[in-house]
């Protein structure tokens, strides 16, 4: 019974992560503060991906996604969204809860998600 009660302990203390292999390497701006940001435009944001960043977009047209009103699920893969993408939420739409999925950038291009004002042509 001692044996297997060892073995049954040993076999837990050596299956834990350490906390480097858990929390994966920020590039600019860690998730918290890209929340708190977009907290004002969104009612919540759940994103999932690897190197994807938050920045604000100067120019509107370097976006190669804008989330729509009411929109709750962008999806990398559906969208076909490659390294490099950007995408953008109307600094004029209040959105509800938007969650990201799917979204994998590069550590030499990441996928960029930020707030921007749109142009509205005429």
């Amino acid at each position: 019974m001692k044996k297997i009660l060892f073995a049954a302990i040993a076999l837990f203390i050596f299956s834990q992560c350490s906390e480097e292999e858990i929390v994966p390497q920020q590039t600019e701006t860690s998730a918290v503060e890209a929340a708190d940001v977009l907290q004002e435009a969104t009612g919540s944001m759940t994103i999932s991906g690897i190197y994807t960043i938050y920045e604000d977009i100067e120019d509107c047209t370097t976006c190669t996604y804008v989330v729509p009103a009411k929109q709750a699920l962008v999806d990398g893969n559906e969208l076909n969204l490659k390294a490099g993408s950007v995408i953008c939420l109307d600094k004029a739409i209040q959105y509800g809860d938007v969650e990201f999925i799917n979204l994998e950038g590069t550590e030499d291009s990441p996928i960029r998600i930020g707030l921007t004002k749109l142009v509205k042509s005429n």
